[in-house]
């Protein structure tokens, strides 16, 4: 099952670049805190790339204290499942971090699962793309994604809770707050 919809977002020159073109991109629609300090569970003193707060929290989401936290990261060049798993097991430790500021929050991964995973390209691959999508949303782990149709998106679950051009959509339903224990 590919995610045919979904442009990849790995033709940056680095991550810096790709930080600022996409943050640029949602200022309309967020405010955008950078460089965001926390402590995690463990005591260790982490820093995420951004926090993203909806500006109409207050009157579209269903959480008016809604944030997302996002790590962006580049694929390297003949990068393999390791170098995923390892990105992925970064975003789950940022999901046990008190932000200052923000408190834990669901990390946004951009580019997302995708560019990962879609570049093995046979269908067993596709196949573990909706798994690893369905997967780390219940870890706390979303994607930022820019969609056919719909710009920009915000996807948790491998469903879109907020776009550029449609603007909340499961965010409207859905808390978005980190959840531990049973689900």
């Amino acid at each position: 099952m590919r995610s045919v919809a979904e442009f990849p977002l790995d033709t940056f020159g680095s991550e810096a670049e790709l930080a600022q073109r996409v943050l640029d991109r949602l200022a309309p629609w967020f405010l955008i805190e950078t460089e965001v300090r926390g402590t995690h569970c463990s005591g260790r003193n982490l820093r995420i790339d951004a926090v993203l707060r909806p500006r109409d929290a207050q009157t579209t989401w269903r959480n008016p204290d809604v944030a997302f936290g996002v790590e962006f990261k580049l694929p390297r060049r003949g990068a393999g499942l390791n170098a995923y798993a390892g990105w992925i097991a970064q975003a789950v430790s940022y999901t046990h971090v008190d932000w200052q500021g923000y408190g834990r929050r669901i990390i946004l991964t951009c580019p997302g699962a995708a560019s990962w995973l879609d570049r093995f390209g046979n269908d067993e691959h596709r196949r573990d793309l909706l798994i690893a999508k369905r997967l780390t949303g219940q870890l706390g782990i979303g994607e930022l994604v820019l969609r056919w149709g719909h710009g920009l998106s915000i996807l948790v679950n491998g469903e879109r809770v907020w776009s550029e051009r449609s603007g909340v959509s499961k965010g409207k339903y859905w808390s978005l707050e980190p959840r531990s224990g049973s689900r």
